[in-house]
């Protein structure tokens, strides 16, 4: 008994004096923005063009500075993915939507600016292929794998009024497509560029 009461003592002093600890270290914030996302493969097949899409980000990060100038900032995004491309029989849009975390090592040489990079994790929530000609929607779960992996490397300038402006390129390092014998590996390479608002 006496052993849980110096717990609880001890948990409630370290909660209580933690803000006022940690209130310099800690960083929060949502952000929002663009992927410009390609498709890359060693093995694309003959007569396959491959073209950039649009797509969208957004989601929360979290700050904490281990120096003044050095911290570690692990994000949880909705990023949207995949690519335009075409092939003597198809002309679609391969439209994947992830789940990413990436955890990075950020250094701030200047109070206005931080560069980054890091590993990211991502997890397929969906995969569907659009026919540009037709419309036509389909389910294309089955050709993707669900876990993706990435190195994120990129810059942001800490603008005024709580606004952060960052550029990325995620580089992908696993394929993302599963052994179906009629599709190459496909990487996921995208630029990002996204806008953040500091809640703390």
């Amino acid at each position: 008994m006496k052993k849980i009461t110096v717990l609880i003592i001890v948990a409630f002093n370290i909660s209580a004096f933690w803000p006022l600890n940690a209130q310099s270290k800690i960083g929060l914030g949502i952000k929002a923005g663009i992927n410009i996302s390609d498709q890359v493969t060693s093995g694309t097949g003959e007569n396959v063009n491959v073209r950039s899409i649009l797509r969208f980000n957004g989601g929360a990060y979290f700050t904490y500075f281990i120096l003044d100038k050095l911290a570690v900032q692990p994000e949880l995004l909705f990023s949207g993915k995949g690519s335009d491309w075409d092939d003597p029989v198809n002309d679609v849009k391969d439209l994947l939507t992830y789940i990413d975390v990436p955890v990075l090592i950020r250094y701030q040489p200047i109070g206005l600016v931080n560069i980054h990079a890091g590993p990211q994790f991502g997890y397929l929530l969906s995969a569907t292929q659009k026919d540009k000609s037709s419309g036509d929607v389909m389910n294309v779960d089955d050709w993707y794998k669900k876990p993706d992996l990435g190195l994120v490397i990129g810059a942001e300038a800490n603008l005024p009024f709580k606004v952060n402006l960052a550029v990325r390129y995620v580089i992908g390092l696993i394929s993302t497509t599963t052994d179906v014998e009629y599709i190459e590996p496909w990487l996921n390479n995208f630029f990002q560029i996204s806008l953040g608002f500091r809640i703390k």
